[in-house]
């Protein structure tokens, strides 16, 4: 499945250049989706750039001497051709033969994640803090993850570290300490993001051999730990300064005298400092201070983007960027379906490294190459969240629609539909809180996980709403209609409504039947529906049709439910 890399490129033998480790390093990410292409290997051969990094981890924890250890040398052996025991071991582990090597070199596996992520994100509504607040947990995960871990151990030790989570193997009895200062660390940098580690004491053998039960035992002890952490109400720290991707970020500003004052921000925290708006100045927390001078400048997403498509996003400031030609922006939160089977079956530390990577990146490259192909020369996003199989971005409402259905498209084929992407977008006039919309996003997501969950054929699924005015929505309340749909059934929706405008039918047309609709009887209906199509609707009869393909309409689809209303929902946001 996505496991192991299936491209096989024989160049990297060739590797000769090791005059220092950015070289190593510049190889190796040329090399990470393609097959170490060892002969003893009968299948489940790993990429070159994870074979390399896991025979450098295990060389330098048969010495556990960073001081004494040479990264170089140790690269250099593993190009070379000569064979040794780490070589063997990794080789027989993969054949699935029972090495008896390095069972008396101990380990302590480290496991840590930064939850309830979209809870931090979405504490103050302001979309530059959100950004500051996704820019400090991307800097968490990763940087400040890598700088701790460096301090005295090689990075290698780091197998994974991405998407909220991290993933770590040091030296018998390093595991507590290490923890300890990693939560820390995030909290004196983040304050309010929670997050939590553990450790489990192993030996290398068993975390090759026995890969799956470590891994429970570690989610078992993780969860327990999220479970009995307990945060303070008003965190701060003496922190002054916050250094992200070579930006020096100055976290000072002036103190509030008066106590007892709420964060003009987060309405949740008590305020300590003065910061300048454009309402003046205003009291905030130290959290929101944080994420409010973070995300003052351009999204490393809208950098990354370009890494991706090689075009530029337009600059996005406030919700208002965003707005489409009637004022309406669209909340499209995604998640893929049925992962944690997949993660279940993960059997050894290549798939994991192999499987994480992949996943991150197709999911960045689905949801970016949408944005560059639909909205072709008016590009405008802001990206909440986005890593792992999480998809957390806004965007003009006009598009939701194409860019959804295009994410879940790429998403689904680039695993061949052996994973799938369900997705929930919620569409509201821009000035609606970003909080509500994200509610009610997330509350869609899981209708479309449910449908996708029933399918026979995997497939993605999506599930729509658009507030007008003051809409109320029961997600108690079971409706019949087009949605949760697959995204081949939003295609052919999409579609129908398209040609439904080319060839000049009015949405009043649409409307008169969808009122019918709701306050006929069924079989009055279906009369009524047979009458205007012999009089007025021959042409509209024969899309909709066509649309419900291989079920009976008669203007109710299946003769039960009504297709009307979401047609006209989904009317003026269908481009023509």
């Amino acid at each position: 499945m996505a496991f192991y890399p299936a491209k096989i490129d024989d160049s990297y033998k060739r590797i000769n250049d090791f005059s220092d480790l950015k070289n190593i390093y510049y190889h190796l990410k040329s090399y990470e989706d393609v097959v170490w292409n060892e002969k003893n290997i009968k299948e489940n051969k790993p990429s070159v750039a994870d074979a390399a990094k896991i025979y450098v981890l295990i060389s330098y924890l048969k010495t556990m001497d960073k001081s004494n250890f040479d990264r170089k040398k140790a690269y250099m052996s593993f190009f070379s051709d000569e064979a040794d025991d780490i070589k063997k071991f990794i080789i027989d582990g993969l054949n699935g033969i029972q090495s008896q090597l390095f069972k008396d070199i101990k380990i302590d596996v480290i496991k840590g994640s930064i939850y309830k992520i979209k809870k931090y994100f979405l504490e103050n509504k302001k979309i530059k803090d959100i950004r500051g607040a996704s820019e400090i947990i991307e800097y968490l995960n990763i940087d400040v993850t890598l700088n701790i871990v460096g301090e005295k151990f090689i990075e290698e030790c780091v197998i994974y570290a991405g998407g909220g989570n991290v993933y770590i193997v040091l030296p018998e009895g390093k595991g507590k300490d290490v923890c300890k200062r990693l939560e820390e660390e995030y909290t004196n940098i983040a304050l309010t993001a929670m997050n939590a580690f553990e450790w489990e004491t192993t030996d290398l053998n068993t975390f090759f051999y026995d890969y799956k039960r470590i891994s429970g035992e570690l989610n078992r002890k993780l969860e327990w730990r999220k479970k009995i952490k307990i945060y303070p109400i008003n965190p701060d720290s003496q922190l002054e300064e916050l250094n992200i991707n070579g930006n020096k970020i100055s976290l000072k500003a002036n103190t509030l005298r008066e106590n007892g004052v709420v964060c003009d921000l987060c309405a949740i925290r008590d305020a300590k400092y003065l910061i300048s708006s454009p309402d003046g100045q205003v009291p905030v927390c130290p959290s929101c201070l944080r994420k409010n001078r973070v995300g003052k400048d351009k999204s490393n997403f809208a950098n990354e983007f370009k890494s991706f498509t090689n075009k530029e996003a337009k600059s996005v400031k406030t919700l208002e960027d965003l707005k489409d030609d009637r004022g309406y922006v669209a909340v499209i939160y995604g998640d893929g379906n049925n992962m944690g089977n997949y993660v279940m079956n993960i059997n050894n530390p290549f798939e994991m490294m192999y499987f994480s990577r992949t996943l991150d990146y197709i999911t960045k490259k689905s949801v970016y190459e949408s944005f560059a192909e639909v909205m072709k020369d008016d590009i405008r996003f802001e990206i909440i969240a986005l890593g792992g199989d999480d998809i957390f971005v806004i965007v003009p409402a006009v598009y939701a629609l194409e860019v959804s259905k295009k994410i879940i498209e790429k998403f689904d084929g680039s695993f061949k539909n052996n994973i799938t992407m369900s997705i929930g977008v919620c569409i509201a006039k821009f000035n609606t809180p970003i909080g509500n919309m994200s509610d009610i996003a997330q509350n869609l997501l899981k209708n479309a996980k449910k449908k996708a969950k029933n399918l026979k054929n995997p497939a993605g699924t999506v599930d729509i709403e658009i507030l007008e005015g003051n809409s109320f929505i029961d997600f108690d309340y079971i409706k019949e209609g087009l949605f949760p749909a697959t995204v081949n059934e939003l295609a052919s929706y999409y579609e129908a409504i398209r040609k439904m405008k080319e060839k000049s039918i009015q949405k009043s047309q649409l409307y008169k039947l969808r009122y019918a609709s709701e306050t006929m009887e069924r079989e009055e209906f279906e009369l009524f529906y047979l009458y205007q199509n012999a009089r007025t609707i021959k042409e509209l009869n024969k899309i909709v049709t066509e649309m419900f393909r291989g079920r009976t309409f008669t203007g109710l689809v299946n003769g039960v439910y009504s297709p009307w209303a979401d047609i006209c929902m989904l009317w003026d946001y269908v481009r023509w």
